[in-house]
């Protein structure tokens, strides 16, 4: 196996050491991050040419060194790497093409505008919950035998202790924007305070802050919650603040199937999330917690309070997570997409 990286990253490294090769295309092509082309005069669009044309070479040199692989396979692991894989394919158009989408419509639409005229080049699709595989076949008419559903998994190390505070904790987490629902999460804060004021219930995000941080500190200064929400960012570990939550409040708008809540139920904490934003749902709404309508900031609320109240629920719905939520293993997992594998393979 070897491994493409578009930009490479901190789990580069570890990467590198499970793959014969790597390559990584920002590092061997470039990208085109130049002041120069935002010029006008005729010195700059020609000094523009120059370096897209250099890069064009850079680039076909990059795939055809690929290409000249024979791989039988391409995985992409994102909607992000379609056009690198399409890039491939061109050249060695017997390889099978693999996508593994994690992704909803407005993140495809997004990331990806193009997508659909990628779609002929794709042999197979996966996806991380019912929710992105409808998405793909009525948004995007792929045939749903081509789409094989098979839910992410995380490895989970549990390590119990006995909560620091008697703060009732709500926690989220993620990388901070719009995606993630941070001013949701802001706004459920809002709402079960200024309803509940006698109510020791405290709000902690963690996760990057992302470049959002002035905003997020200043709507809580705004609204008077330094003492009730927390961003912590970014934590090496951040198991020890996930045992301390009592519940997990998953304010996105788009989630395929996020590995956090896999992580959060496998230490028997209830999920809170909206309807038709996560597949997620699909598992929570067995018994693992409360699916609430989208954009809903009153509903998840009153659902934070109930379980607040209710002592013997928040520990029952946090049993049935862990429960529902307890197959979604590697060891469980990774044979199935080994499957779709060679059944893409035998095609």
């Amino acid at each position: 196996m070897d491994v493409l990286f578009v930009r490479g990253g901190v789990l580069e490294k570890e990467f590198k050491e499970v793959s014969n090769s790597t390559y990584n295309y920002s590092k061997q092509v470039g990208t085109i991050d130049n002041g120069t082309i935002k010029r006008t005069n005729i010195f700059y669009r020609v000094i523009n040419k120059i370096i897209r044309r250099q890069k064009r070479v850079r680039e076909t040199q990059f795939y055809s060194k690929i290409a000249s692989k024979n791989y039988d396979l391409i995985y992409a692991n994102t909607i992000v790497s379609v056009p690198y894989g399409t890039a491939i394919k061109a050249l060695a158009p017997n390889v099978k093409f693999l996508l593994h989408v994690h992704e909803l419509q407005t993140i495809i639409t997004t990331l990806l505008p193009d997508f659909k005229k990628h779609i002929p080049n794709i042999d197979k699709f996966i996806a991380v919950s019912n929710q992105v595989a409808n998405n793909l076949t009525y948004k995007w008419r792929i045939n749903e035998e081509l789409i094989d559903v098979v839910y992410a998994c995380a490895e989970v190390n549990i390590e119990p202790h006995k909560k620091e505070s008697d703060d009732f904790i709500v926690g989220a987490s993620g990388l901070s924007y719009w995606r993630k629902g941070n001013d949701v999460f802001i706004q459920v804060a809002r709402y079960v305070t200024k309803l509940y004021p006698d109510h020791n219930i405290k709000f902690k995000w963690v996760g990057n802050e992302f470049l959002d941080k002035p905003i997020i500190e200043s709507d809580i200064e705004k609204l008077g919650l330094q003492n009730i929400v927390e961003f912590t960012g970014e934590l090496s570990s951040p198991n020890k603040a996930y045992n301390d939550f009592d519940v997990f409040l998953m304010t996105s708008r788009e989630d395929p199937f996020p590995l956090v809540c896999i992580e959060l139920a496998m230490l028997s904490k209830p999920i809170i999330c909206f309807e038709n934003a996560s597949g997620s749902a699909e598992v929570i709404k067995k018994g693992g917690g409360f699916v609430v309508p989208y954009l809903d900031i009153e509903s998840m609320s009153e659902k934070i309070v109930y379980y607040y109240k209710n002592r013997d629920k928040l520990k029952e719905h946090g049993e049935n997570a862990s429960a529902l939520f307890a197959s979604f293993t590697p060891e469980n997992i990774c044979p199935q997409l080994a499957d779709v594998i060679h059944k893409t393979l035998s095609k």
